[in-house]
């Protein structure tokens, strides 16, 4: 009978290590697999953030929807349990990554962390980070889906005359090339729709279409593709909206007036726009 107490605590430990799960609304990323025997214990998500990686022997900044991964073993070392070893985490997904055609951006000499990327089959770059606790019984991994944030602030007649009559400009994002063309895109209707509105409504305003582009490629070809896009949007207003030619003037400053840096993906997507400005 003494016998039990010791069987019921035995049992419920027992008990106690397979009742454990995943938190509530969690689960692992596409293609990164946990490790055996590792539970989610914290999960987070944010449609648009940020993460640093260290790339090229700098730290660069890359945006998107992101995931972070909390993992925790189901067991103790009390019993003498050795849990992996942070070298072997992050080796085990390191290789896997690598076999799925993605490759090691960084990883510290220690296997303090580790930085990866890959391709996913969306075509969407998925950039990881792998940072496992000293004992390993942790690990936590961070993932950006690097994407180019919403516009969730919609252009209208009514923002673009706020913005010219606070700022003298707007930068309209509505207005879509294919690269290196200067064709209007059908997805433009909207944007240029609103930008008639505002002509329309404001007949004394006379503007400059102005197109900017990012600074790749060179200089001559980004200044030319710059003032054909504009009058690109000059004529489309023109022809599809009866905008009064000589109420607007096109111009192209090519990557002469950024707004971000050129040195990411993010501030390139920034910078290439067209502006209306009133004259």
């Amino acid at each position: 009978m003494k016998r039990l107490p010791i069987l019921l605590t035995f049992m419920c430990s027992i008990l106690g290590i397979y009742a454990q799960s995943d938190v509530e609304n969690s689960k692992d990323y596409p293609l990164l697999p946990r490790m055996p025997d590792y539970l989610i214990n914290k999960y987070t998500t944010s449609e648009f953030d940020s993460h640093e990686f260290f790339i090229d022997r700098k730290k660069q900044s890359k945006e998107g929807r992101k995931f972070r991964i909390y993992y925790r073993h189901n067991r103790s070392n009390e019993d003498g349990f050795e849990f992996p070893t942070r070298l072997q985490i992050l080796r085990n997904y390191s290789q896997a990554i690598e076999k799925a055609g993605g490759s090691v951006i960084f990883e510290r000499h220690n296997a303090e962390y580790g930085q990866y990327n890959f391709t996913n089959s969306e075509q969407k770059e998925i950039w990881v980070e792998i940072k496992p606790s000293a004992s390993g019984k942790n690990y936590v991994i961070n993932i950006i889906e690097k994407d180019v944030m919403r516009q969730d602030i919609v252009i209208d007649a009514e923002l673009i005359k706020t913005k010219i009559d606070i700022e003298g400009k707007i930068a309209i994002y509505g207005i879509y090339f294919d690269l290196g063309k200067a064709k209007v895109k059908e997805e433009s209707e909207s944007a240029l729709v609103q930008i008639s509105t505002y002509l329309k409504d404001n007949p004394t305003v006379n503007c400059w279409i102005v197109g900017h582009t990012d600074a790749s490629g060179s200089f001559k070809t980004n200044s030319e593709l710059s003032l054909e896009r504009a009058i690109a949007v000059k004529r489309h207003l023109v022809q599809q909206f009866k905008i009064a030619s000589d109420r607007l003037y096109a111009e192209g400053v090519g990557p002469l007036a950024p707004i971000a840096t050129n040195a990411t993906e993010e501030g390139k997507a920034a910078n290439r726009r067209v502006e209306l400005v009133k004259k």
